[in-house]
């Protein structure tokens, strides 16, 4: 027995003959270097997140600018107490006196102005975190300009950019401003703590402090008829306005995208489409391709299933081809289906005119003419200017000159006259019977209406209303001797955009009570200081 050697302890001996101090010291400290290491890592996840535009832009949609709406409620919320601290500033309500002054120990007042404060704190926090956001988007858009001039893509030569620019730039401004009226309302409140809500001092600084919130309203107010960002590919073109559009379509559903595309966008569409028509199958017309795909899209928006909208693209693209466009990384399918969205409510005229087109051939009703096919339509409800859009198509085997003319008393030009050479068409296809919307072949309403976009006609014209009310428009279609075709007259209703009119109204208002308010309550203030 004594002779044993004692059994060894493998908690303390190591073959190695470090002995397992080390190796137990690692398993020691490793879930501790473990914690340390993901509390870092989470910070800077944390951290990055408020760098991030992406989580900014949906923190900025669901609570700031949109959803709750914290940049209007919390000045709102704001503006009431304002008033009621002002209201009992020399006296509290008796329920207030009886109930709750002997415990609080302050009067009704006094706690409405420490509500004010907590409520401006809250509306600062909210307009720095707006403001951030927009800086990062303007940041992002910089470098997306410069890396597409890396790419010698001339995007600040193209239409729109310059107006654009100005419009990101001047919004940028008013929340500079709105931040620092703000800030100086809040610190204004923060006197009224020195000299008391009762003394007169006190009811300058509170009357300041309320000149500055509603001026600072009225400064964001202003800038949200043109929101934008760079977290969504979309994100600019509700703050873009085409300035210039052709007045006659060529590539019709091209042509009408690049009009309302953003300076980025149009010139990351004008690289997508050279590689499309470079996947075009041998004997398609990629012009006709190109019309189809954008039919078929279209379509989709409407209600036309996935796997329908895949087998008309085979009809004109190679296997690769098809995979380019399903797959492409900027103009994916659910980004062509905000940018059709976003078409349909600029440009409603021009597709309710191919709709009305599109229902004659499924139902297979016949033309007026047969020699001729002319549609024409616009905007029933007019907000700054017409969109009047006309379609031609020479169904004869002659060509035709013909004169649009369109005339209106309301409308500016009152008299326009465009002349058009039609040429002759070079197979019939209006079908006699009515056609399905999509199927094996070129038998189809998707592929027929391409077809009829790219051989036909489009006269885009931009019309200009001189009144409000009710209006009308003369549309005629004339041989060169002036003996009518074809002609259509359009009741319309000029008005503004009520939205916008009470948002550009509140604005106006709001500034002009905030400076008369701070000019009046500074004053005062000088007066009494002096």
């Amino acid at each position: 027995m004594g002779d044993e050697e004692p059994a060894e302890d493998e908690n303390t001996v190591d073959s190695s003959g470090d002995g397992l101090k080390t190796e137990t010291k690692q398993d020691d400290s490793s879930p501790f270097a473990d914690k340390v290491k993901n509390l870092s890592s989470n910070s800077i996840k944390q951290i990055g997140k408020w760098n991030n535009e992406s989580f900014l832009y949906a923190f900025d949609k669901q609570l700031i600018s949109f959803g709750i709406r914290l940049l209007l409620f919390l000045p709102g919320f704001a503006v009431l107490a304002y008033f009621g601290a002002w209201a009992y500033s020399n006296s509290s309500p008796s329920w207030w006196v009886d109930f709750i002054e002997p415990t609080v120990g302050q009067s009704f007042s006094s706690i409405l102005v420490v509500l004010v404060f907590v409520i401006l704190l809250g509306y600062i926090l909210s307009l720095a975190l707006h403001r951030h956001r927009v800086n990062l988007t303007i940041k992002s858009f910089e470098t997306q300009v410069k890396s597409a001039q890396s790419k010698h893509l001339s995007i600040k030569s193209l239409h729109g950019y310059e107006p654009l620019e100005d419009s990101i730039k001047r919004s940028v401004t008013k929340h500079f401003f709105s931040l620092m009226c703000a800030l100086l309302a809040i610190f204004s409140l923060s006197a009224i703590a020195f000299y008391g809500i009762q003394t007169d001092m006190g009811k300058y600084f509170l009357a300041l402090s309320f000149s500055l919130t509603v001026l600072s309203m009225g400064q964001h107010i202003a800038t949200r008829s043109s929101s934008f960002n760079m977290a969504e590919r979309t994100g600019l073109l509700n703050a873009y306005n085409s300035p210039i559009h052709p007045s006659t379509l060529d590539m019709v559903f091209s042509d009408l995208v690049k009009a309302q595309l953003d300076p980025l966008l149009k010139s990351e569409y004008e690289a997508f489409v050279v590689e499309v028509e470079a996947n075009v199958k041998r004997g398609v017309d990629p012009r006709f391709a190109r019309e189809k795909m954008m039919m078929t899209l279209y379509k989709h928006s409407q209600g036309l299933d996935l796997s329908s909208v895949e087998a008309e693209f085979g009809e004109i693209f190679t296997k690769a081809g098809v995979e380019y466009v399903r797959n492409h990384e900027i103009f994916t399918i659910e980004e062509w289906l905000v940018i059709i969205d976003h078409l349909e409510n600029k440009c409603p005229a021009f597709f309710r005119m191919i709709g009305r087109i599109e229902e004659d051939l499924s139902a297979g009703r016949q033309l007026v003419k047969d020699d001729i096919i002319f549609e024409v339509d616009m905007e029933n409800v007019v907000h700054g200017k017409a969109n009047l859009f006309t379609y031609m198509h020479n169904m004869s085997q002659v060509a035709k000159t013909v004169v649009l003319r369109v005339q209106s008393p309301d409308f500016r030009p009152h008299d326009l006259a465009l002349t058009y050479s039609l040429a002759p068409g070079e197979e019939k296809v209006w079908p006699d019977t009515g056609v399905p919307l999509a199927q094996a072949g070129n038998q189809d309403v998707l592929a027929i209406m391409s077809a009829l976009l790219r051989d036909g006609t489009v006269a885009w014209q931009t019309l200009l209303p001189e009144r409000f009310g009710e209006a009308t428009v003369s549309v005629r279609l004339e041989e060169v001797s002036g003996e009518l075709l074809i002609g259509s007259q359009m009741n319309v209703r000029i008005r503004s955009v009520f939205k916008e009119k009470i948002r550009s109204a509140s604005s106006v208002v709001f500034n002009l009570i905030g400076v008369v308010g701070t000019l009046f309550s500074s004053t005062l203030l000088t007066y009494v200081i002096v």
